[in-house]
């Protein structure tokens, strides 16, 4: 018998199988239209979990962590990124019965763009270069948070409805664009709320401390890991009322607002991050534990 011929057969029967190989029965796969979300948006879905006894997704690189909510759905929270992509993206949901049957599921997102304020200015030439010694600080900083965004607890931590840190206005918005002296400069990844110095900072919901410190740009910085890839930051404290690892609950005062780092004034920089994407905080306090504005997505 020939090579091309031996091939040829196993072709045949990988394809009169169909999946099904050593006994086990192929996935049980859902397909689902296209949910919009737009860039610095978060989106929470669910799929029909009464019979699953775990579930977890995948967007590209993304793990998409999915829990049961007690009302025969898993859930979970996903955020497209500020400076994402447009078009369309999928969520490979896998999930196993209680009798051990794979069941995915591919819930396709729609990426949309979003418009960002933005705005040119100059300013003088010693303000807009930095040193080689500054900028090996900052390249140090953001080592700092790159190790704290990958030390998120498998579990969901937070619970319910998310409060704001503080009762105040927005002096910078999500997704704010400059461009200085001719050079686009990083869009702003969270909001500016204005702070008198002093003011009590609250925790938005329950989580732990996962960095703590003084950093060139952002000055006393703090970031919480609420579980499942969600994080919340608060920069330019100008004190700390919580301690690396501590755990805190919805409202604990975690520091008090400050003018701290590269800032001309005081002030609370807040920002969200989820399963990596860099996402408006508000979404969270919009969408999250209140169903009279909770933007979600259930498949058929």
């Amino acid at each position: 018998m020939t090579i091309a011929r031996v091939i040829a057969i196993a072709l045949a029967l990988l394809l009169l199988f169909d999946g099904h190989s050593f006994g086990h029965p192929a996935a049980e796969v859902t397909t689902t239209k296209a949910t919009e979300i737009f860039q610095g948006d978060i989106v929470e879905l669910k799929i029909p979990g009464a019979e699953l006894s775990a579930a977890e997704g995948r967007m590209g690189k993304a793990t998409i962590p999915f829990f049961a909510s007690g009302s025969g759905y898993y859930k979970a929270l996903v955020g497209a990124d500020l400076e994402a992509k447009p078009g369309l993206v999928t969520v490979m949901v896998k999930g196993a019965t209680l009798t051990g049957t794979a069941r995915d599921s591919q819930i396709s997102l729609r990426i949309k763009p979003k418009s960002f304020k933005k705005e040119s200015f100059s300013v003088a030439a010693e303000f807009d270069q930095l040193s080689p010694e500054v900028l090996e600080r900052i390249r140090q900083d953001q080592d700092q948070f790159t190790r704290a965004f990958m030390t998120s607890m498998p579990e969901r931590l937070w619970e319910g409805r998310f409060l704001l840190p503080i009762s105040s206005e927005v002096s910078s918005p999500f997704g704010y664009r400059r461009v200085i002296n001719g050079t686009p400069r990083a869009p702003h990844t969270g909001v500016d709320l204005g702070a008198a110095l002093g003011s009590e900072v609250f925790a938005p919901n329950y989580g732990r401390v996962v960095l703590l410190g003084d950093f060139f740009f952002s000055g006393h910085s703090l970031v919480l890991d609420h579980g499942a890839g969600l994080f919340t930051m608060y920069f330019h404290l100008s004190e700390f009322n919580v301690e690396m690892g501590d755990a805190v609950r919805r409202g604990d005062v975690i520091g008090l607002s400050g003018m701290t780092g590269r800032v001309t004034g005081p002030h609370l920089h807040w920002g969200a991050r989820i399963n990596g994407a860099r996402v408006d905080p508000f979404e969270l306090v919009n969408k999250l534990g209140n169903s009279e504005s909770r933007s979600e997505f259930t498949p058929p």
